[in-house]
């Protein structure tokens, strides 16, 4: 399993720096995220090549590319272009929020529409188009991430324990059964549940401190079910040292690892 070192935390620093960085914490390559306030935006996807050129050149790879796209157009179509042309392999697309108001039928509909499109950009360029469980969203777990993916057989799954902890979630090991081979990427973070004066919250804190996903058990387990994907290490804490924060986090991931 490689592990990635998923860029969020480092900021809008330039690409070399971001290379630098992640050499520094031990990563195996990027999960490279294209959003505003970061290394490289939207507007500017010719970024991502440089940034895969600086990782190279510290004999790393850009795995993934984490953007917030959600149906084809023109930034999607740059997008997907740069990542294409760059060899990136995997692209993970935005998050569909999961609206009451609206009903979950209709944006089922609405949903795998865009989805639809947007495999069908990816697969012209190259790549594989990757969703994300996650909180907030209709496809929180691996259930509903595979109802809205439908037929799409095309589309692959970050899974995310993590995630999930924060609205409930299915056993760890269902997650990896309903997904099978099309679990392309598994974000790795940890969070605890604390009583505040408003009641229970759920909070990120750091992997390495342990938390309500039980990773000592997962890796293990996705070890004997033959996984050879990815491994993203978030650190969505808030870290005075960022560089830091994570090389505690993937040490620590390394060593579940064994």
């Amino acid at each position: 399993m490689r592990l990635l070192a998923f860029t969020k935390p480092f900021g809008p620093i330039d690409a070399a720096r971001l290379a630098e960085a992640v050499a520094s914490v031990g990563a195996d390559g990027a999960d490279l995220v294209v959003r505003e306030g970061q290394t490289v935006g939207p507007a500017d996807p010719g970024g991502i090549a440089v940034v895969a050129a600086e990782l190279g050149r510290r004999g790393l790879t850009l795995d993934v590319v984490t953007t917030d796209l959600l149906d084809a157009g023109a930034d999607a179509e740059r997008i997907i272009a740069a990542c294409g042309e760059t060899g990136v392999p995997l692209v993970r697309a935005g998050f569909y929020r999961y609206d009451p108001a609206a009903g979950y039928r209709r944006q089922l509909e609405e949903a795998r529409a865009a989805l639809a499109r947007l495999a069908g950009l990816a697969a012209r360029h190259g790549v594989q188009l990757a969703l994300q469980l996650h909180h907030g969203t209709i496809h929180p777990s691996a259930s509903l991430a595979l109802a809205l993916a439908g037929d799409l057989n095309d589309v692959r799954f970050y899974a995310d324990p993590g995630n999930q902890a924060k609205e409930g979630s299915e056993a760890w090991a269902l997650n990896v059964d309903l997904l099978g081979d099309r679990m392309a990427c598994m974000g790795v973070k940890n969070a605890v549940w604390r009583s505040t004066a408003d009641g229970w919250v759920c909070e990120w804190q750091p992997l390495a401190d342990g938390g309500v996903v039980r990773w000592p058990e997962i890796i293990p387990g996705l070890r004997a079910r033959g996984y050879t994907g990815a491994l993203s290490l978030h650190v969505h804490y808030p870290a005075a040292d960022p560089v830091a924060a994570v090389r505690r986090d993937l040490d620590h991931l390394r060593g579940l690892l064994g």
